[in-house]
Parts: structure tokens; sequence; C-alpha cells
């Protein structure tokens, strides 16, 4: 009878059910005592043991939507093996009041971790350790991250610090909003991938492996100020770098960097980003580096210190009007004989990548036999080098100090560790060169004799290191090239 009413009364058949489900809308609290963990939504237990992350996701499964308020700091635990995580549902608020989550057990380890779930509130939350992701969120709309603050240990294979993106379903409305300071990640800082409309408040990004902040492939949005030291010191990415198709309708108040790879990075296709002011200085290679980008603004600011201050590369409708770069180096593209060979026609400054020096004249001479080397830069003759297309992708490479002269492997040799000298321009094999790109405005030379490549020598990064030809190897930095017009 009692089943028959059920049936009968829609309402009330909604009323049992709410009975025997979780709340659909509740607060709930995890607190520690005596070492235990305890879970309580709307004052009933549901978890009572030894597991930080168990304890939050059993308030987390007991409850619709709502808040679950996290009073102490913990230890994730043992990983097991599989991803292991805290896992907010739709319509839910982690509130973590300020306390931390320690990452210590294992790669796997995410501390939050949402796939396909919308309406997500992440706030308050230290991440310390080794994670996997600090945070993580696939195929989510509607997330706010607020007061999000990292110091991680550079340890983890991946270690990212926060991270959405479009893998798993459609990502819209992404808010970044109060204290946002990610230290020491192994890789990014902060990154987003297919993400149509953020907004991104004021981001701190110190000593973190790669970008302090990147943008993947993301479009309509806002971007704070971006205040980053120590990103990628010693290589290519930036303090703040849009990539793969980012934009267009990107807009970022300011970028201020400090000792990182680089300062302002735009890359692959990217479009449509407007930067208003920045101000970067000691880079260990570009300060602003706009390649293969288009509508790209940077409006005011300055630039310093820089390996070089600022390069264009394949850019359209682009420009940049900061103090530092009035002479915007312009790098080779499109190769006469296709593939992925460029076509060099100028006097070049010629920047080994792994050490920032430049390609040098030893002692500034001019005879047959001179030795060439690395050098820092100096800013004269024997440092600037007349590059001149002479047969298909092939090239002369002369000094202007001694213009009758050009790059040679001695001896005519072919093999690894022949040394490059100057010598009477022959017309030679061992004379002549290629352009391959090396992807981010990189480039090897490759001697057309023996199709080596330039190579400093034992990977030097000291003045005076010896330039040798050596089997090119696709990821050796000593035998990657910039190339910054003179």
């Amino acid at each position: 009878m009692f089943l028959s009413r059920l049936r009968r009364s829609p309402l009330v058949v909604l009323l049992f059910l709410i009975f025997l489900s979780p709340s659909l809308w509740a607060d709930a609290e995890v607190t520690r005592t005596n070492g235990n963990w305890l879970a309580r939504v709307d004052g009933n237990t549901v978890y009572d043991g030894s597991r930080y992350f168990d304890a939050i996701n059993a308030a987390i499964n007991n409850m619709g939507s709502g808040t679950v308020n996290i009073r102490n700091s913990g230890d994730s635990g043992p990983d097991g093996g599989n991803v292991y995580s805290i896992r907010p549902r739709a319509g839910q608020t982690l509130d973590f009041h300020g306390h931390t989550v320690n990452a210590n057990g294992g790669d796997l380890v995410v501390p939050v971790y949402c796939d396909r779930r919308d309406n997500i509130t992440v706030r308050n939350l230290h991440v310390t350790g080794n994670p996997r992701y600090g945070i993580w969120f696939r195929g989510c709309s509607h997330v706010t991250l607020e007061n999000i603050t990292m110091d991680l240990s550079n340890n983890s294979p991946v270690g990212l610090g926060i991270r959405v993106d479009d893998s798993t379903g459609s990502a819209t409305d992404l808010t970044i909003a109060g204290n946002i300071n990610i230290n020491g990640a192994k890789g990014h800082g902060v990154e987003t991938y297919g993400i149509d409309g953020f907004t991104i408040g004021d981001v701190t990004v110190t000593n973190n492996g790669g970008c302090g902040l990147l943008l993947n492939n993301s479009r309509n949005g806002t971007v704070g100020n971006v205040t980053g030291h120590y990103n990628n010191q010693g290589g290519g990415y930036a303090t703040f770098r849009v990539a793969n198709n980012n934009g267009p309708n990107v807009s970022v108040q300011s970028v201020y960097s400090r000792n990182s790879g680089r300062g302002f990075f735009s890359v692959s296709d990217s479009h449509g980003t407007t930067v208003n002011y920045v101000d970067i200085a000691d880079t260990t290679s570009h300060g602003i580096f706009l390649e293969d980008a288009s509508d790209t603004h940077v409006l005011s600011g300055s630039v310093s210190n820089g390996n070089p201050n600022c390069q264009l590369v394949r850019t359209d409708s682009s420009s940049i009007n900061v103090s530092g770069c009035d002479s915007v180096g312009t790098a080779p593209g499109g190769g006469s004989g296709g593939g992925n060979n460029g076509t060099v026609d100028g006097i070049y400054r010629i920047v080994p990548v792994h050490s920032g020096k430049t390609l040098d004249v030893a002692n500034c001479g001019t005879g047959n036999g001179t030795n060439v080397q690395q050098w820092s830069w100096l800013n004269n003759d024997c440092q600037k080098w007349d590059i001149s297309p002479v047969d298909g992708d092939y090239h002369r490479i002369s000094p202007l100090n001694a213009s009758s002269r050009a790059l040679d492997v001695e001896g005519l040799s072919t093999d690894n560790g022949a040394n490059l000298m100057l010598w009477e321009y022959l017309g030679g094999h061992n004379q002549q060169f290629r352009f391959q790109s090396a992807g981010e405005g990189r480039w090897r030379i490759i001697g057309r004799q023996s199709e080596k490549c330039l190579d400093v020598e034992a990977r030097s990064q000291g003045d005076g290191a010896n330039i040798v030809q050596w089997t090119c190897s696709a990821d050796s930095t000593n035998q990657q090239f910039e190339l910054i017009r003179q």
C-alpha cells in the first residue's frame, strides 16, 4: 500500500529520494583530533579514520551542493599507484581556510582534481611537497580558484602548479583571483589549455622550471599583473607565454620579469594578445620574443639586459613600443629549398643558445687559420657575421673584420671535433653551410661537406670555448644558435 501511494505521488517520491540520498545542499567540516580525521556533513559523521584525502572525499560524496570547510593541514599519504586526489563535485566549494596540503605520497598525487564537473570553487589553499599537479581541472566550466599559494619542491617528474584544460570536454568561464603565488614547480606555474572566457587576476610566479604563466589555445580573457622571478632561467620558457594558437581577445595589464629565460614570449600562431606594460630585465634569452605571432602588441614599458632585448620572427600586424627595443632583430624564414632550411641574407650576431655568448674571431685576427670561438658580446666587427646565400640552401659566413675570409672546416675534414677557423673564401663545400630550424627561433648551422653541426666544444659556457663540428643532436643547445640582425 505504501509503495502504491508513492507511485501515485511524484512529490512524495521526490521527498523520499531526498531522504535516502546525500544532502542536496549542505555544509561539511573536516577536522583532525588526536591524529584521526573526522568528516561531518550537517553534523552527521561520515568519516572517522587516518587519511586526510579520504576524509575530505567522504564529505564531498555525502552532500550535494555546498561548502566543505577543511580546518586542519595534512599530508596526502601514498598514492597507491593511481591518481590520488581530493575530487569536488558540481556545485561545491572547498575552503581550506589557509591550511596546507602536503603532497608527499608519490608521483600521482594531485591535491585537487576535477574531470567534467562544473560550478566549483577552491579557495584559501596552500600546497607543498611534490604533486604531479597542485590543482588540475579537465573539461570543467564555471571554475573559481581563489587565494592559492604553492611552495613546491621541484622534484616531481611533472610538477605543475595549476592546470586548467579542455582535454576531456569544453572548458569555459575560468576565474583565478586573490593571492595567487606559485613557487618551485618542476614545470609551469599556472597553465591553461583550450579555455574560452577567463579572468585571471594578479599572479606571482617564482623559481619554476617552465613558464610562470602559460596560456595555450585560450581566448576571450583578461590577465592582471604577472610578476615573475627565476622562471626557467637559462632556458627558452618565459615569465609569461602564449602558445598553440592562443587568442584572440586577450588583454594583460603588465608583465614584470627578472632573471628568467624570457620575459614575454608569443609563439606558434598565437594572435590577438595585448600587453599594456612590461618591466623586463636580466633574461638569459629574449626579453620579448614574438615568433609566428599576429596582432600581438606590447604598448609600453622597458626591457634591459636581454639576450637580445627584443626579436620578431615571422610576425604580422604586431608591435613592440618599449624602451630598450629600438632595434629589433629578425631571424630567417622560408628556405629556398623547402623543408625546414632557412635562407639568410644580412649581417648577424650568432648566439649559442646554451651560453648566450657570441661567435667571435679570436683576437680579431684577419689571417688564414685564425680560430673561431665564443665570447661575451662586445659589439665589434669581430663578432658580426655577413651571411649570404651562395648555392640553394647553402651560405657563406664571413666576419666583418675580415670580409675576404670565411668560416671554414679545417682540412676539409668530415670528422667529429674538426676545428672551425677562417680561410680565404674559395667556394669549397667545407666553407658552405645551411641553416636548419630547431624551432622557437633557433637554428642549427650544418656544414655542406660533412653534414655535421657547428658545436660549442664540450658544451662550455665560458669565454674562449672552441667551435668545432659534431654529429647533430636534436636536444643539444650547444648546437643551436639564435641569429640577431645587426
